[in-house]
């Protein structure tokens, strides 16, 4: 891991107004350019004039700035890591991992590339509809399924066969009047 120092330039017409991280450097030097200043960042901002001994300051710039990254790479390797299992916890390991399984990858990809995006509006389902069925669908009348059954039907609706006959009150009534086999006649039985 390299240590970066970063070098800022630009104007401050007060030296008071100038802020500088852990890490950074700044050169001021005045009107005539013929006498500069060096300061380095310190913590939570704050400047550091480096005066007569200007390596234990610049070394002192060093440590803080690694302090500094050390301390935020940490953090933000944690986060990114958050709480993978240790064998499975570096890029290495996860491209290797992944190598290995190659087909159950390729399969994954496959699935995710078939999958049905979800557009705004729209509701997904279990139903997969062709495009052909759905024009079939939208194409039926409003409340065309909702069919009453009626409560009586006229008879001319009814289809006549050799099973299914419509019998007159008169054929009823003669039929009503045949004997049964435990009618009597004249005192008789049939």
């Amino acid at each position: 891991m390299a240590n970066v120092i970063l070098l800022k330039r630009g104007l401050a017409t007060d030296l008071g107004s100038l802020s500088l991280q852990e890490g950074e450097i700044a050169i001021a030097y005045d009107a005539e350019k013929k006498s500069a200043q060096l300061y380095v960042g310190g913590a939570e901002g704050a400047k550091i004039l480096v005066t007569a001994d200007v390596a234990s300051a610049v070394q002192n710039a060093l440590e803080q700035a690694n302090r500094y990254a050390d301390e935020h790479i940490a953090e933000k390797i944690g986060e990114l890591v958050n709480g993978a299992p240790t064998t499975l916890d570096t890029l290495k390991e996860l491209a290797d991992e992944l190598q290995k399984n190659e087909g159950i990858v390729n399969t994954l990809n496959t699935a995710i590339g078939n999958k049905v995006d979800k557009i705004a509006g729209k509701g997904l389902s279990e139903a997969d509809f062709t495009n052909e069925e759905k024009e079939k669908l939208s194409g039926i009348a409003e409340n065309a399924n909702n069919y009453t059954h009626p409560a009586k039907h006229d008879a001319s609706i009814i289809a006549e066969d050799t099973t299914h006959r419509f019998v007159t009150d008169a054929e009823k009534t003669k039929w009503n009047a045949k004997l049964d086999s435990n009618s009597t006649v004249d005192g008789g039985t049939f």
